[in-house]
């Protein structure tokens, strides 16, 4: 028995359009697969990881995988070569007879952009050394936000 992929397999950078409950608009693929839907038939359908466009994998941006099926549209076809034909038939290959023995990858599990905390406002920072020296100063700040007309002390 030879599995088969249902659909053409994405390059990496394509752009597609999603429209369902839980996602719709624009999409980058980032990364590829197949998922097998019934282990007895031959049918494979490809399956992405994809990010929003334009951010792609960003550290305040949800990536999540999707099946070909739950494509609306490609707005852009990614870059492919000889390199996916091997890629997927040898997905396939390994798919059909069993992973090789090999080396397992290290999985990146960084962010690619490193965004920094917000400084606190020089407000913030007083209130927070005042928080610090008087354990009842926040307290205080609500009761007078509570009492109008009294100032701070």
């Amino acid at each position: 028995m030879t599995l088969e992929l249902t659909d053409d397999l994405l390059g990496l950078g394509s752009v597609v359009r999603l429209e369902s409950e839980s996602a719709s608009g624009l999409f980058v693929v980032l990364a590829r697969g197949a998922f097998r839907p019934d282990m007895e038939g031959t049918e494979v359908v490809p399956r992405y990881l994809v990010g929003a466009h334009p951010y792609g994998e960003a550290p305040d941006r949800e990536t999540f995988p999707i099946l070909a099926t739950e494509v609306r549209s490609v707005v852009h076809h990614g870059y492919t070569d000889a390199a996916d034909t091997e890629f997927i038939e040898d997905l396939l290959d390994q798919m059909e007879n069993g992973r090789r023995k090999g080396t397992s990858a290290e999985h990146f599990t960084g962010a690619l952009t490193v965004i920094p905390d917000a400084q606190p406002t020089i407000e913030e920072s007083a209130d927070s050394e005042r928080a610090r020296a008087d354990p009842f100063f926040l307290l205080r700040g609500l009761i007078q936000q509570e009492e109008p007309g009294r100032g701070r002390p």
